[in-house]
């Protein structure tokens, strides 16, 4: 009796301890990548002011990367490239992505928002984008699905606090 306790004890032992050992396949799975990281280089960003001309706004929220992008259609020089911020707002993943002012028109859907500033003009079902007093150009879109008023609501959020100075 006592060595089928035994084997009962150290079978169900041998039991925990493989349940403890083996790890559930959703705790391995690794994040899907940040929309940023296909947008431009992530870099802290004290390095990525650096690589820019202008003063970037930078959002209020849990900040996830930043990123230096390329330029909206000049040369890759300082003076041109812009910055992406992906960041985090009402629980959602946003980035926003800005440049500095540049010789050419910003038209949304055959929309001019070059000299339209702080006016939030859509340039996808779920892009929007407009244009700072001081020229800065910015586009704000989710990072995965989000309705259109969630994106319009965060982006009038972002240009009363400051992104459209």
């Amino acid at each position: 009796m006592r060595i089928c306790r035994s084997i009962a004890v150290v079978a169900l032992l041998g039991t925990v301890t493989a349940c403890a050992g083996h790890k559930d396949a959703a705790s391995e799975a690794t994040p899907p990548p940040l929309l940023i990281e296909s947008r431009g280089v992530t870099m802290p960003l004290d390095e990525a002011v650096r690589k820019i001309a202008f003063r970037p706004y930078l959002p209020p929220g849990q900040v996830l990367a930043i990123a230096v992008i390329p330029p909206l259609g000049d040369e890759d020089t300082t003076a041109h490239r812009g910055m992406a911020i992906e960041y985090v707002a009402s629980r959602k993943a946003m980035l926003l992505s800005q440049w500095p002012k540049q010789h050419f028109t910003l038209a949304f859907g055959g929309r001019d928002v070059t000299y339209a500033p702080c006016t939030i003009v859509h340039y996808s079902a779920d892009g929007v984008g407009w244009t700072a007093r001081s020229g800065l150009m910015l586009t704000l879109q989710p990072d995965g699905k989000a309705g259109t008023g969630t994106v319009d609501a965060e982006a009038r959020r972002l240009i009363a606090s400051g992104a459209c100075s």
